[in-house]
């Protein structure tokens, strides 16, 4: 089944256990969260769960995080919708580049218009969160214009 229609979207707290539990289960971290000025959401069809996902909001940029899509929701286009409601949401609070660090996905995201670039050229604001420094130091970084 592909994801034809549009998912719903609920706003959650970081302390939402729901929200932790999917990203742990993702093996996505959660020990930032606690320090984390983001905003998370859980999606959901129909009244079931497709996945979470959030962003860390910095002026003009913001930092692409905790993306998890669950199980029976893989490879029905969840995550691109996702994506694509975080994305919406970042242009609407003035956002005008997105990034994200990753380790394991970055051709779903160069696939939905990000594109590696170098860490010296990204924003201090980006660089400086526990994501970037010490979380996922050593991944890779991809940007998108919005």
């Amino acid at each position: 089944m592909t994801m034809t229609t549009t998912i719903a979207r609920h706003a959650v707290a970081r302390e939402d256990a729901a929200l932790r539990r999917a990203l742990a289960e993702a093996d996505l971290p959660v020990a930032d969260l606690d320090v984390s000025n983001g905003r998370f959401y859980r999606f959901e069809k129909n009244g079931v769960p497709v996945g979470v996902g959030g962003y860390e909001p910095y002026g003009a940029d913001a930092l692409l995080r905790s993306v998890a899509v669950d199980g029976a929701a893989r490879g029905t286009g969840a995550g691109r919708v996702i994506v694509e409601a975080l994305l919406d949401d970042m242009r609407q609070a003035g956002v005008t580049h997105a990034y994200l660090l990753t380790t394991t996905a970055a051709d779903f995201f160069r696939h939905l218009g990000f594109a590696e670039t170098a860490r010296d050229g990204a924003p201090d604001a980006i660089l400086s969160t526990p994501q970037a420094t010490s979380i996922c130091s050593s991944a890779a970084l991809l940007r998108k214009a919005l």
